[in-house]
């Protein structure tokens, strides 16, 4: 944490940051007074001024008007901002008025300030389609950056071919826009008809893009990729297509003719992979079949078993056993390895439990989970000085498995923080790059999402070190999903003030009493939810700090909540905790059922709950079918111990894991 001590330390440094934010030296100097009473926002001090409250009224003021005003008036009034950071965008949007080759100039001398920045690509992606249209080739290949928009490639793959005398230079980078399961943009037509005539397309080549097409993309591609095949071939293209479209086809064992076998076996692998989680019977039936009539080989015979391994057992099938030990021999892997022990968890069988993870391969057994349940085994069969030294290690973790294991023990969990260290002068190399300043400012306009474009885009030009700078940044601003997701991809997990902050507390715990929520548990479900990104939006369109639905939304607060209401904070947190109460009405005030139920839905949540008897409470969430579910709940758990421990300022008569350990699952009623 920066203190007054880090802000003396580099105070020469804030000085000639301030200049370089635009504020003059005598008020630099001047401000260099507020450093005795800089707190917590020492690093938002220096983006502040009030020549900046001004110079932000002033851009929007200017942006509204950008479009109606002439170059020279635009021009005149940029002189007004000063080197107020948002002023490229003015320019951005300027130059994107009317586009013109007589602007190819100032084009061009802008692309160069800000290549590789997000306000630059404002400017080259319109600019580009604009020379397009006038066929401009020899500017649009000068303009021309790499890309993943398959529309530009290959236009710039084309002009290239014009161009270029060596061909080849060309045709060996279209297999890889080619071969992809969608159909591309018709932009690469004759892209690809160039290269198709020239003898550059294979049988093979077309066979990868038929599987691609298949197994999990634009299916309704097959039949035109047929075509390209020899008529010999022809049918392989058929087996894919009637799989794809119903994989209880492959029963039909008499279209498998085994002229070319290979291919067969993979449509095969494909087929049977998904027919075990519609019929499970049918499945088993066939591949027996299949075996006498097509080779697999190894690597396709490591897939069918371990999804018929892991569909057995989430069935329950008598099977299960017999299909787990198969695969975790034949091609052993993480999810089966967890799918066996939650099978035999099921069963409670400690003893099998044991030898599972004591003979499997260390790689998979070494993780927390299983060095875990390894424990409780020996605990159950009665080697107690085992389990408690497993315990023990266990213990000094700060996760799901570590605070289950330092309650079992009956002590305190580690937290093990550890504050980020990082050099004050790489702070102020981070906060002097055009990109944070155009981040800091584009978040005070509230702008959130073009902040994390070119915040992120400052991301990827630092050095690890740089990024963990950036982070403090980040979290110093109240930034918190950044500071969260930059110590996630940097594996630096340590600093648990930053990583796990009391943000939108003053929203979160008002709510939560109110509703009778454990304040700890609403700050771990929005943490969990959306990392505390209050515009958060999922692929099914949940939206804000809780990740609320607008449905859900609607049947809570009975009326139409539209989306844009469900990014404003205080109106989502209130929901939020308002839906964990109606989970915790729905569950008996169940905790465990209600953070599954949040991310899982109550209904299904239901049908997990035990048929007879109570099940110990670390064992249903083991056994919870939906892997996403099972890591969600792991995670809010733990979380929810991390908060506990900040929010409550002694130890509480009874921590989060500690009940949890003693709690059973009751079984339906």
């Amino acid at each position: 944490m920066f203190t007054r001590e880090h802000c003396y330390r580099y105070l020469c440094l804030v000085v000639s940051l301030l200049i370089g934010f635009g504020i003059s030296a005598q008020e630099a100097v001047t401000n260099t007074k507020i450093v005795d009473d800089l707190s917590t926002k020492d690093i938002d001090f220096v983006m502040n001024s009030a020549q900046r409250a001004e110079q932000r009224e002033d851009f929007l003021r200017l942006e509204r008007q950008v479009w109606k005003m002439s170059d020279k008036e635009f021009f005149k009034a940029l002189t007004t901002m000063g080197d107020y950071p948002l002023v490229p965008y003015l320019e951005a949007k300027k130059l994107n008025h009317r586009m013109s080759l007589k602007k190819t100039k100032q084009i061009r001398a802008f692309l160069d300030e800000y290549e590789n920045t997000p306000v630059g690509k404002q400017v080259r992606t319109p600019w580009l389609r604009y020379l397009l249209k006038r066929n401009r080739s020899s500017l649009f290949q000068e303009f021309y950056r790499s890309t993943t928009n398959a529309e530009m490639r290959c236009h710039f793959l084309r002009y290239q071919y014009k161009d270029l005398e060596d061909k080849s230079l060309v045709f060996s980078q279209v297999p890889e826009l080619w071969n992809v399961g969608k159909s591309q943009p018709k932009a690469c037509d004759p892209l690809f008809k160039i290269w198709m005539k020239a003898g550059q397309l294979t049988e093979d080549l077309v066979l990868h893009r038929i599987k691609k097409s298949a197994e999990g993309g634009a299916h309704t591609l097959i039949p035109y990729l047929k075509t390209l095949l020899p008529k010999d071939k022809q049918y392989l293209a058929d087996l894919w297509h009637k799989t794809r479209r119903n994989p209880a086809f492959v029963k039909q064992l008499k279209a498998f003719t085994g002229k070319y076998p290979a291919v067969e076996a993979q449509v095969m692998t494909y087929g049977l992979s998904r027919l075990i989680w519609r019929d499970s019977k049918l499945a088993l039936r066939t591949f027996e079949k299949a075996k006498n009539k097509l080779t697999f080989n190894a690597e396709q015979l490591g897939i069918i078993s371990n999804k018929f391994a892991v569909s057995l057992a989430i069935e329950r099938d008598k099977h299960a056993e017999d299909w787990l030990i198969k695969a975790n021999e034949i091609a052993p892997d993480d999810e089966t390895m967890r799918w066996h022990l939650a099978y035999l968890l099921r069963q409670q069988n400690w003893y099998k439990i044991s030898l599972l993870i004591e003979k499997s391969l260390p790689q998979l057994t070494n993780e927390n989970q299983f060095q875990y349940w390894l424990a409780r085994a020996y605990e159950q069969i009665g080697k107690q000085g085992d389990a408690k030294a497993l315990y023990k290690q266990l213990a000094e973790n700060r996760d799901y498995y570590g605070f289950l294991a330092s309650a079992r023990l009956g002590i305190p969990h580690s937290l093990a923080h550890k504050s980020i260290d990082v050099d004050d002068r790489l702070v102020v190399k981070v906060l002097s790059s055009g990109e944070a300043k155009r981040a800091y400012e584009l978040r005070r306009i509230e702008r959130e999402y073009r902040a994390r474009l070119e915040w992120l885009s400052m991301q990827r030009k630092l050095s690890d070190s740089e990024k963990l700078a950036a982070a403090v940044v980040s979290s110093e601003w109240g930034w918190h999903d950044q500071t969260i997701f930059t110590l996630g991809r940097m594996r630096s997990l340590d600093d648990v003030e930053r990583r796990f902050p009391l943000a939108y507390a003053d929203l979160l715990l008002p709510e939560a009493k109110k509703n009778n929520i454990q304040p700890e548990w609403s700050l771990a479900i929005a943490r969990r939810e959306s990392s505390f990104m209050p515009d958060a939006v999922s692929s099914a369109n949940a939206r804000g700090l809780m990740q609320i639905l607008p449905s859900t939304a609607k049947y809570l607060e009975k009326r139409r909540v539209t989306s844009r209401e469900l990014l404003n904070p205080k109106l989502n947190a209130k929901i939020g905790n308002k839906y964990l109460r109606y989970l915790m009405n729905k569950l008996d005030d169940n905790t465990l059922l209600a953070t599954a139920s949040y991310n899982a839905g109550w209904h299904k949540v239901r049908k997990w709950l035990p048929e007879k008897d109570a099940v110990d409470a670390d064992i249903w969430v083991e056994l919870i079918p939906y892997k996403e579910t099972r890591n969600y709940v792991k995670a809010v758990m733990a979380y929810q111990q991390i908060y506990q421990g900040k929010l409550v300022a002694s130890e509480p008569e009874i921590s989060v894991f500690e009940a949890f350990v003693t709690s059973q699952v009751s079984p339906r009623t």
